[in-house]
Formats: structure tokens, sequence, C-alpha cells
């Protein structure tokens, strides 16, 4: 009887071995997946994307060995509605998110949700960004995740080393991520949103310290019998711009910074007043582009907000690879949508132009790693979830309008898409300076058409030939001899705006 006892002791010995094997098998077929997102960080502010002063070498690294997207968009360029369309593959149309009050409609059947569901382990870090206020509703989503390092409101830069979001673990008190650092100098405290180091006794920075920090956290606490993927939401490089690290304090001094074309006064005075008198313009954007030394500081700030990224970047990487994860990690970069610089006089996002909706975008899959490949189709942030899903060989649902970008990395000129919508369609307040004037459009690979929904008359309609006016100078709506092309973009829009709901 004892022989036979230990025949089957050792029997279910290497039955249970080849289950947990097959188990670690099984975990080390699906990829990992990390998804990194800048904050307002427009295309042209990498070393690979083809910036002349700043550098950004771990960053640059993914792009050595993946496919970067010279032509990808955020479909609506603003933080809260372009995180629901990453999170679902859907345009706002669909989804339904207009304004920073309205909740995901759906965590199960977002990107993180489909992967949860289908055996990965799911974390994530930095800005929700979504009923950014709600605390009800945060404690949901904190608890929906297996590890949750995420933030309320806008997220901050400064935090007490001790502070509780610092502090807290991510996994047996998650839902106990509320910031509880001092008040700044305006009174903002703990998660709302605050300038500044001011009455932080031990401050460190959220990008350079804290998000690693809880990267190594999600590393070290993760199930290693599954596949991760982990979602990033930086804070940079969205203002206060003056929020830095001190590791990035001094760089860009005395250096002439590039300055677009675009950034032009004869060309901001001829913008329609609608424009010009919307959110932000007539206090910063109409001050930048009359004011270059002014320009040259505030690029010096959002140019620094992006170095310290880059830091942050490398120590990710560093981190990867102390846990034996970086071989078979898919790290996907981008930005939720772009930033004006003072380009036809406007300053921050909203608006249609390229400065605000195209972004960055970096594929690298270290299990098939390629020689520095750039692909001119248009991607989109909506191709965020369907690409995720593919890479774990999860079959996309028919409800997601984005498209896995996967084939581009073997094949950089794959056919994508030929034409996009774009649309934003948060007013903010009714009347300017507080208001954001609402607008929708069309882009093709040579044609961006513009409609301000809220408008009328000739104004209300603008046309670019984006490959011979890429700046965006020269509205051709009015023009005779582009009505064919007018009226045929003006007419897919008409059709996309239905199509796609």
């Amino acid at each position: 009887m004892k022989k036979s006892g230990k025949i089957r002791y050792k029997t279910v010995a290497a039955m249970i071995g080849l289950v947990v094997g097959l188990g670690q098998a099984a975990a080390e077929k699906k990829p990992n997946i990390l998804y990194i997102m800048a904050d307002d960080q427009r295309y042209d502010t990498l070393g690979c994307t083809g910036n002349p002063v700043l550098k950004t070498p771990n960053i640059d690294r993914l792009a050595e060995q993946g496919v970067s997207f010279s032509k990808a968009f955020a479909t609506t360029p603003i933080c809260c509605v372009s995180r629901v369309s990453v999170l679902t593959g859907q345009y706002a149309r669909r989804h339904g998110v207009h304004d920073f009050f309205t909740q995901v409609p759906d965590l199960g059947k977002t990107y993180p949700g489909i992967l949860q569901q289908n055996g990965y382990y799911t974390g994530f870090i930095g800005k929700w960004g979504t009923d950014e206020q709600n605390q009800e509703y945060f404690q949901r989503v904190s608890s929906f995740f297996d590890f949750w390092g995420g933030s309320m409101h806008q997220s901050n830069y400064w935090h007490e080393r001790d502070c509780r979001f610092v502090k807290n673990n991510g996994t047996t008190d998650r839902t106990e991520f509320q910031c509880d650092c001092p008040p700044d100098a305006r009174g903002a405290k703990g998660e709302q949103t605050r300038v500044g180091r001011k009455n932080i006794q031990d401050p460190i920075h959220q990008e350079i310290h804290v998000i690693p920090q809880k990267v190594e956290q999600f590393l070290s606490q993760r199930d290693a019998d599954k596949p991760f993927c982990l979602s990033i939401s930086l804070k940079a490089p969205h203002g206060p711009w003056g929020d830095y690290a001190d590791e990035v304090k001094h760089l860009f001094e005395g250096v002439a910074l590039p300055v677009k074309a675009s950034v032009d006064v004869t060309d901001a005075e001829n913008r329609p007043d609608f424009l010009k008198n919307s959110l932000m313009n007539p206090q910063r954007g109409s001050k930048l582009v009359r004011d270059p030394k002014m320009l040259q500081e505030e690029m010096r700030h959002y140019y620094r907000l992006i170095a310290g990224i880059d830091i942050c970047m490398g120590k990710i990487l560093a981190s990867l690879k102390e846990h034996d994860v970086d071989d078979n990690t898919v790290i996907i970069y981008t930005s939720d949508h772009g930033h004006f610089l003072g380009e036809h006089g406007f300053d921050g996002k909203w608006l249609l132009y390229e400065e605000s909706a195209h972004i960055p975008m970096i594929l690298y899959d270290p299990r098939n790693p390629v020689q520095a490949q750039t692909s001119d189709e248009l991607a989109l942030l909506i191709d965020m979830a369907p690409t995720m899903l593919d890479l774990a060989e999860i079959k996309v649902p028919k409800d997601m309008q984005g498209k896995s970008l996967l084939l581009q990395l073997t094949d950089p000129a794959q056919p994508l898409r030929d034409s996009f919508f774009m649309e934003h369609l948060y007013g903010h307040g009714p009347k300017p300076p507080n208001h954001i004037e609402r607008s929708e459009g069309v882009r093709t690979r040579r044609w961006k058409y513009i409609n301000y929904i809220d408008q009328s008359g000739p104004q209300s309609e603008e046309l670019y030939d984006l490959e011979n006016d890429p700046m965006e100078m020269h509205n051709l709506a009015g023009n005779p001899e582009f009505t064919v092309q007018f009226k045929k973009i003006s007419s897919q829009w008409r059709r996309y705006r239905e199509e796609l709901k």
C-alpha cells in the first residue's frame, strides 16, 4: 500500500507539474503588452520623428527596432474623449463620451476588460481622465483592474514621498489610492490639480520617480502564470509646463528651438473671429505668435517635460529587463493628441489642425525586431484596442471601428485606410473666452476638410491641400478651382457622420 501511495503521489505531482508547465508555456506564448500614452505630445517632438533639438534616446530605441507611423492621428483631440476612443476602439460618435463628466460606457468591453476575460493580468498607471472627480466611479474603476496606480482629476507632477498615492501598493489597497499631498500656493490639495511643489517637504516627480516605482510594483506583484497588459497614461507634457523635474531643468538653455512657419501674425489675424476668441487663444495663443521670447521659453518648458518622459521610459525598459520579460513584451508608445505652439495664433489643442491631431506612434515587438521601419499609412488611436487584441490572438469585436496595425510591422506599406473622420463636440462654455468651437471633418492622404458645425457662412468650412500646404495656411473652401474636391470631401463628411454612429 505504501508503494502504491508513493506511485499515486508521484503521478499527481507529475500531473500538477504538467499543468503548471502548460500554463507557463501558454503565458510565454502570449505576449505581454505595455501601452504608454503621453498627454498633449505632438508628432514632431521626438528624435525619431525628426526634432533637431529634443533628444529622446530611450523612445528612439523602440523606433529603431519597430515601426513608427508618420501619419498617426487622434480622431478627437481632447484628453477625455480620446482616452475613451483608445479604450473602446471607437469614434466618439459611437462611444458617446464627449466631455469630462461622462463615464466609460462598459469597462468589460474595453481592451483591458477583454484581455482580462481572456486570461491577462491587467494594470493601469497614471491619468485615467474620464468623469475625473467622481469618487464612487473611481472606486469601481480601481477595483476593475488587477493592479491600479491611477489618479483622479488631471493627475499631478509633484508628490510627497510618503503620500498615500505614492505608497499605495496597487493591489490589496488599490481602492485607497487618493493622493493626500498638502495644498499648493492656490489652495488646491491632494487629487485636485496642483501647481508646483509648495508645502511639499520631500517632493518626488511623478514621471521620473513615481511611475517607474509603480511599474516596479506591478512587475513584482503580477501573476507570473499570466501574460500581462499594463497601460500607462503619463501626465507629461500636459501643463502646468513649469512643473518639470530637476533632472531636466537646465536643458535647452540658450538653445533656439524650431518654430513652424505657421507661427505667423498675418495668418493668425486672418483666422475667423470665432476661432481667435476660442478657449485660451486670447490669453496665450495670440501672445505666443507675437512674442518670440515668450514662445521660446514656453517651448523649453514643454520640451523639458518630454525629456523627462524619456528618462521615465529608460527606467521602465530597465525594469522589464530586470524582471526578464523584455523579450516578450510588446510596447506601444503614442499620445492622446498634440498641442499648438503658437501656430495660427493658437494654444491648447481641440481644433482639427495637424498640430492638435497629429501624434507620435511607435509599435515595437521584441519577438520580431525590424530595422527602423516607417509606415506612412493613416493610423489612428481607435486602432490601439484592435491591435492589442490582435497581439493576444483575440477576435476583435464587431463594434470596434479601428483596425489592427500588426500587418504594418512586417509590411509598413500595407494599405490601412484612405481617409478618416474627425470630431470635437465639447464646447466647454457657451461664450468666449471659456468656449471651444465645435468642429467635425475628414482627413484623407492629401486633403483635409473642417466644418465648424455651429457656424454658417463662408468661414464655417475649410479645405486644405496638405500636399502643397502642409502648414494649413491657405483655405481653399471658397476657391472655385477646387469646387469638385470640396464637394467630394464634404459629401464624405456627411456620410461619415451618419455611418459611424
